[in-house]
């Protein structure tokens, strides 16, 4: 990658930050002379049912509420033929990643636009790629039309999210700046953006974790999570998400613990070929080049977010299907690597080990 050679291409969307910017949401729908809104909420967001239903008002022709994670394909398709049923013309969604990734499923089938409003820090929302899940496979895949129009990001809605939600979360948004940075599609803007995102997580989320009621630090945590899955979406999912996602697809696994887990070891694995990008994010993390994936661990273990597959239920004897699954999923790596070498990854992640530095 040089500064001299490369393409950004920028995508249509526009991003509200503030403390109660979901009151403005019935002048966003009328910018898209709406008339039929189908609203999504998840289950983190079921307490904002009524009012986000009033902002919508007139224009709202059902809410759904039966989201899931990974979206089910069958899920998808009672939820698309309501919306076909309905003639809705926007998708409103509400929550973390699962409501999101509704909305995108879809956006995919009926090509309408979404307005998100956040209230985890995935950060999915800031990607053109949407995923469903079935036969124990998560299906990937990028489309412009499933990247949401408007995204309102509005820290107030956050301060109710449990700890344990509020870390893992972060922890998503953090690998998706992490692995940026040596992605298909990266470049010096993507890398900039990315190390933005980094830096801004890293400040935030101790300050988060330790008083949750903090509005200015959850709104940075936002920001870090916006910044964070902007580079996703203009990059691809790479060592690390592949192996998040089949141990998602596969296994059931909660998408956002299973980062936290396996970051600081699919970092530790890459490490040794990427020495600028360690270098990048010792500066952002502020730790030592040789140790970013320890400092990755310990962010974690500071936050009291998953650092054990086996404390989410996966069993030892998974590990080798797993490894096998995610290898035929990987199509580049900066180092070369073998299915034995995810599974060895994977048990170091199984058994908790902090990654030690390079050597």
């Amino acid at each position: 990658m040089t500064v001299t050679s490369f393409t950004y291409a920028q995508h249509d969307r526009r991003m509200v930050f503030g403390p109660g910017v979901r009151n403005i949401l019935a002048s966003e729908i009328v910018s898209f002379s709406a008339k039929r809104v189908f609203l999504i909420l998840d289950g983190g967001a079921l307490s904002l049912q009524s009012e986000i239903e009033k902002l919508i008002g007139s224009s709202l022709v059902t809410t759904w509420t039966d989201v899931q994670q990974h979206v089910p394909i069958a899920l998808a398709e009672l939820a698309r033929e309501l919306v076909t049923a309905t003639g809705a013309d926007l998708l409103v969604c509400v929550g973390g990643g699962s409501s999101t990734g509704l909305a995108k499923a879809i956006a995919l089938s009926h090509r309408l636009p979404i307005i998100a409003i956040p209230t985890t820090y995935a950060g999915s929302e800031q990607t053109t790629i949407y995923g469903l899940t079935g036969d124990r496979h998560k299906q990937t895949g990028s489309d412009p039309i499933v990247l949401p129009r408007v995204v309102l990001y509005d820290a107030e809605l956050t301060v109710g999210l449990p700890a344990n939600v509020t870390g893992a979360s972060a922890f998503n948004a953090l690998a998706h700046s992490v692995e940026s940075l040596y992605a298909t599609g990266c470049n010096p803007i993507t890398t900039a953006i990315a190390l933005e995102g980094v830096r801004a997580i890293n400040r935030s989320l101790p300050k988060v974790m330790a008083s949750p009621t903090d509005i200015e630090a959850r709104g940075q945590l936002l920001y870090g999570a916006a910044m964070s899955g902007i580079t996703l979406g203009d990059t691809a999912p790479a060592f690390h998400h592949k192996i998040c996602h089949v141990l998602g697809g596969t296994f059931g696994m909660v998408h956002a613990d299973a980062h936290s887990v396996v970051l600081p070891h699919a970092i530790a694995f890459n490490a040794p070929a990427l020495p600028l990008e360690m270098s990048q994010l010792a500066s952002a993390l502020d730790c030592r080049a040789d140790d970013v994936a320890g400092s990755l661990w310990d962010l974690a273990k500071a936050s009291g977010v998953p650092t054990s597959l086996a404390d989410l239920g996966l069993r030892r004897d998974d590990l080798g299907e797993a490894a096998t699954r995610a290898a035929a999923e990987i199509r580049t790596n900066p180092r070369t690597f073998t299915a034995g070498d995810i599974q060895h990854l994977l048990l170091d992640a199984f058994d908790g080990n902090r990654p030690k530095p390079i050597l």
